[in-house]
C-alpha cells in the first residue's frame, strides 16, 4: 500500500476511536502560577543537565538509553540523567515530587494516566510547543493524537503504540496440521484451529486467568469488538455488563469450557508453555512480548493482529507519552533543552522500536526502516483498530481494582458473566463519582 493510501486509511479508521474529543485551545498554557515561556526550536545555551524520569526498568531502558547517548552526540551541550523507578513507585512518586518542587523536567507516562496528571496539575499543557516539536496532527491516527487532550487542551505528546496482538508459535501450529504461515483472523478460523490443536493433544491458548491485566485487557479487546463501551461518555458510569461484555466474557469463558485452555494459569504459565512449544497463541503487547520471545533461542514465532472474535476489529493498546512537569517556576532555556531533545526522539522513533512498541508518527510506520523490523511491521498492520481507554481521570484505577479482577475471579469459578459484571459495574460506577469530585475540584 503506498505511504499515502495506508495513512488515509489509518486516519480514516482511528476517527471512531476519537468521538468526543474536542479541539485543542489556542490560549496560553497556565497551571497555577506556573507558564511555560516561548522557546526557540534549537538549544543554543551553556551545558546544561536535565532530569528524565520514567517506568523503563526492563529491557525497554537499555533502548532509551541509547537513544539519549545519541542524541548527546549530536547535542553536546545538553546531558540528560535518566531515573527509571518501577511504573507503580513512578505514578506514586511523581506528583510528591512535583509538589514538594522536586521535580523532573520531563517524563514519559502512559497515556491511560495523563488526564489524571493533568487533573492533578502536575504536568503542563503542551499546545504551545506542538510546533517547536514537529508534531502534526495529519501525522498520527486521530485516536493517538487526542489522546494527550483533557479539556481542550494539549497535555502529553505520542511517542508509541503497542497493541494487543496475536503471537503465535509457527512450530506447534504446524504439529497440528496448520499452515504456521497463515494464522487466523477471525472467530471461525481461531477456533477451528483450537479445535485442530485439541485434537493434536494441545490447549492452544493458554488463558491467564490468574493474571488480572493479561485476561482483563484480552477483554477489552473483545469488549470493543462485540460493540460495547466500557462507560458512558462524561466517564462517570460503568456500561461494560451490557451484552457486549456479557458476551467477550463468555467467550473468554468458553476457551476453558471448551479444553482450549487450562483453567488455573497465569501469564508467565502462558509464555512459558509458548516458549517450551506447549501452545500456540498469546495475546500480549509487543512491548514486552517481542524481546522476550526474540531472546528465546530456536523458538519460531512471529505476530499478527488480532483475530476478530466479534462483529468487528479492535484491540486494546496502551502508548507511552512525554509530559513536561510543572515547576514553581520555568527557566526559558532548560525548557529549549527539553524541547531539543523532544522534538529529536519523536522525530528519530524508529529507534525507540527495538523496545517492541511501534512509532506512534505514521511517516516512520511507512519506512523501510521499519518494515526491516518484522515483529513490529506486522505488529503495526493492525494499528488502524486500536482503541484507548477513555480520557477520564483515575480510569486505570477503575480499571485495575474493579473491572480486570472480576474479570479474573469469573474465569477461575466459571459463574455467571452477566451477574459478574454487574456487580463490577456498581463498584465501577461508585468509584468514578468519586473520581468526578475528586479530579473535579483538583
Amino acid at each position: 500500500m503506498s505511504t499515502l493510501t495506508r495513512r488515509a486509511v489509518l486516519r480514516a479508521a482511528g476517527v471512531a476511536g476519537l468521538a468526543g474529543v474536542a479541539a485543542l485551545a489556542g490560549c496560553a498554557p497556565t497551571v497555577g502560577s506556573a507558564r511555560l515561556p516561548r522557546v526557540p526550536a534549537a538549544y543554543d545555551g551553556p551545558p546544561v543537565t536535565l532530569t528524565f524520569w520514567n517506568g523503563l526498568t526492563g529491557g525497554d531502558g537499555p533502548v532509551m538509553r541509547t537513544l539519549i547517548a545519541e542524541f548527546t552526540r549530536a547535542h553536546p551541550r545538553i546531558r540528560i540523567e535518566m531515573y527509571a523507578l518501577p511504573w507503580a513507585d513512578f505514578y506514586q512518586k511523581f506528583p510528591a515530587a512535583v509538589t514538594s518542587g522536586l521535580a523532573p523536567d520531563f517524563a514519559l507516562m502512559h497515556n491511560f494516566q495523563v488526564a489524571t496528571n493533568a487533573a492533578r496539575k502536575v504536568i503542563m499543557p503542551l499546545d504551545e510547543i506542538l510546533g517547536t516539536v514537529g508534531l502534526a496532527e495529519a501525522d498520527y491516527l486521530p485516536v493517538v493524537w487526542g489522546s494527550g487532550v483533557y479539556r481542550d487542551r494539549r497535555w502529553s505528546l505520542p511517542l508509541d503504540m503497542w497493541p494487543d496482538s496475536l503471537f503465535y508459535n509457527r512450530r506447534v501450529l504446524d504439529r497440528a496440521g496448520l499452515d504456521p504461515d497463515a494464522p487466523p483472523a477471525d472467530r471461525a478460523a481461531y477456533e477451528h484451529a483450537l479445535d485442530a490443536l485439541a485434537s493434536a493433544g494441545i490447549k492452544g491458548h493458554w488463558l491467564p486467568a490468574v493474571d488480572p491485566q493479561g485476561v482483563g485487557r484480552g477483554f477489552d479487546s473483545l469488549l470493543w469488538q462485540f460493540g460495547g463501551e466500557h462507560y458512558d461518555a462524561a466517564g462517570r458510569t460503568a456500561t461494560f455488563a451490557g451484552a457486549a461484555g456479557v458476551a467477550a466474557l463468555t467467550w473468554q469463558q468458553s476457551l476453558i469450557q471448551a479444553g482450549w485452555s487450562p483453567r488455573d494459569v497465569s501469564g508467565s504459565d502462558a509464555s512459558m508453555a509458548f516458549k517450551n512449544d506447549q501452545n500456540a497463541f498469546l495475546w500480549g503487547g509487543p512491548g514486552a512480548l517481542i524481546n522476550d520471545l526474540g531472546s528465546v533461542d530456536g523458538l519460531d514465532w512471529d505476530v499478527a493482529p488480532l483475530p476478530r472474535i466479534g462483529t468487528g476489529r479492535a484491540a486494546f493498546s496502551g502508548s507511552h507519552q512525554f509530559v513536561v512537569a510543572r515547576q514553581p517556576q520555568f527557566d526559558a532555556g532548560r525548557l529549549a533543552a527539553v524541547v531539543t531533545f523532544l522534538g529529536w526522539i519523536l522525530a528519530n522513533s524508529i529507534g525507540w522500536a527495538a523496545a517492541g512498541p511501534v512509532p506512534a508518527r505514521l511517516p516512520i510506520l511507512d519506512s523501510p526502516e521499519l518494515a526491516e523490523l518484522t515483529a513490529q511491521s506486522h505488529v503495526a498492520e493492525g494499528v488502524e483498530h486500536i482503541r484507548f481507554y477513555p480520557l477520564v481521570p483515575g480510569i486505570a484505577e477503575v480499571q485495575t481494582t474493579v473491572l480486570y479482577p472480576a474479570i479474573g475471579d469469573a474465569l477461575l469459578s466459571l459463574g455467571d458473566p452477566r451477574a459478574a459484571l454487574e456487580t463490577a459495574t456498581t463498584q465501577a460506577s461508585f468509584l468514578l463519582q468519586e473520581n468526578a469530585e475528586k479530579y473535579g475540584r483538583a
